[in-house]
């Protein structure tokens, strides 16, 4: 009898052991497998950012920003050992983007305005290449180093008649969107984005719908087409004594990953303006300080697809001073942005 209850009590023993070790066991399992898919979506966007170098390619696309559908034809090809770009709006007025190296020009009917990359904040990349995602919204190197993101393997699919592979970009906090991105299996490239807000709904959305990959691109390619005008343009003239010293205000609170990429003056709307360019190597923000006009400046936030711009007067004692936030993410980190910045 005694040797009967020391032999329960052993099983119960190791039964009680088992079960202890068997979550544990299970949470390295999903750990590992969690590390190894995390692995295979680096490789896949390794490719990316090869092919996005690599390959040349022409094709028709679509972009949706939730209040506007917008048919694109698109040309892409390494000229010179540089990227060139022509996206030209199938839909709509008609106008025209060529990006030929740092260089971009927006052409419309009756103007063109040229500006460089470097000219160029990272909010302001965003917004004129939203339409262009092969180029220069989707870093692959990037978002490989990005601590803010989780990259998961998705379900295979087709893309404008091609497989792709889907990889998604789940941010760790909601103080940024969220991506999907279909790859094309065969080459690399980035065929198809989807930006996701917090919920999963899609604020926007690019898609080939026909693409041509690889062939003989010449520079007559990227010649601007009827119906857009080609005009030199300088580059206006900024006065920074007019601006506001940058080093005077601050943003006391910023979402964590976001640090300072650009600091200088703009020239908007005939005013003179500072700006801080925040990004975290994939989304990105601005913050415009300015003085305060009454006549023109009204509080409040505007938003299309993705990008928000929210702007607010500063309390007394420096009322006098307007701040506005650009960029592609949610409105709540904008409005905690903007409420956070204070003037000396």
């Amino acid at each position: 009898m005694k040797k009967t209850k020391l032999l329960f009590g052993f099983l119960i023993s190791a039964c009680i052991s088992v079960s202890l070790v068997q979550p544990s066991l299970a949470a390295s399992e999903k750990s590992n497998t969690q590390l190894a898919e995390q692995e295979l979506a680096v490789r896949w966007l390794q490719k990316m950012a090869r092919a996005a170098k690599t390959e040349n390619y022409q094709g028709r696309s679509i972009f949706h920003n939730g209040t506007q559908m917008v048919s694109l034809k698109i040309i892409h090809a390494m000229v010179d050992g540089e990227p060139w770009d022509r996206v030209v709006h199938l839909s709509g007025e008609p106008a025209e983007i060529l990006r030929k190296g740092n260089k971009i020009s927006c052409l419309h009917p009756a103007s063109t305005v040229e500006l460089s990359m470097v000219e160029l904040s990272a909010s302001m990349k965003t917004v004129v290449t939203s339409e262009v995602p092969l180029t220069t919204a989707f870093n692959g190197d990037a978002l490989v180093m990005s601590k803010q993101y989780q990259l998961r393997i998705g379900r295979e699919g087709r893309v404008a008649g091609r497989l792709v592979q889907v990889i998604n970009v789940i941010p760790i906090d909601r103080a940024r969107y969220g991506y999907l991105l279909a790859i094309d299996k065969e080459t690399g490239l980035l065929l198809k984005t989807v930006m996701l807000n917090g919920k999963g709904k899609a604020l926007e959305i690019f898609e080939f719908v026909d693409i041509a990959i690889g062939g003989v691109v010449s520079k007559d390619d990227f010649s601007p087409g009827e119906g857009v005008i080609w005009l030199a343009s300088g580059k206006p003239k900024h006065n920074p004594v007019e601006a506001v010293s940058s080093d005077s205000w601050r943003a006391e609170w910023l979402p964590e990953g976001f640090n300072l990429a650009e600091n200088e003056v703009r020239h908007i709307d005939g005013v003179n303006v500072n700006a801080q360019v925040y990004s975290d190597g994939l989304a990105a923000f601005t913050i415009f300080m300015g003085k305060y006009d009454p006549i023109n400046d009204v509080e409040g936030s505007k938003q299309r697809g993705a990008t928000i711009a929210l702007s607010r007067r500063l309390p007394r004692p420096n009322s006098n001073y307007f701040v506005t936030v650009v960029g592609e993410v949610p409105k709540e980190t904008a409005l905690l942005v903007a409420a956070s910045v204070t003037k000396d």
